[in-house]
């Protein structure tokens, strides 16, 4: 899952962030709807911190200088409302054991 994250943000670095943008939100918000158990938040802020790096790190290779600094890419990611991922609480009771 990784892996094709970061290929799609690789492979989507180039096109305008008002189309890129809410299309990894949607993404993020579908791992965060599937992997949102609550044991699992360790999980899901790694794949939220890969995603980060990755997209600063493609952002920041589409031209001879650098697009954005970090304070400016966490100010890109207010305007687009990208926030981390959380975990859900469980509304069914689960016997796991």
């Amino acid at each position: 899952m990784l892996s094709t994250l970061y290929q799609w943000i690789k492979k989507h670095r180039s096109k305008r962030l008002n189309i890129t943008m809410p299309t990894l939100k949607r993404k993020l918000v579908g791992i965060q709807n599937y992997f949102g158990l609550p044991d699992n938040s360790k999980s899901i802020s790694r794949i939220y911190n890969f995603a980060l790096h990755t997209l600063y790190k493609w952002l920041n290779r589409r031209s001879q200088r650098h697009s954005f600094n970090w304070r400016g890419f966490k100010d890109m990611l207010g305007y687009f409302q990208i926030k981390p991922l959380r975990v859900s609480k469980r509304l069914i009771a689960v016997d796991w054991y």
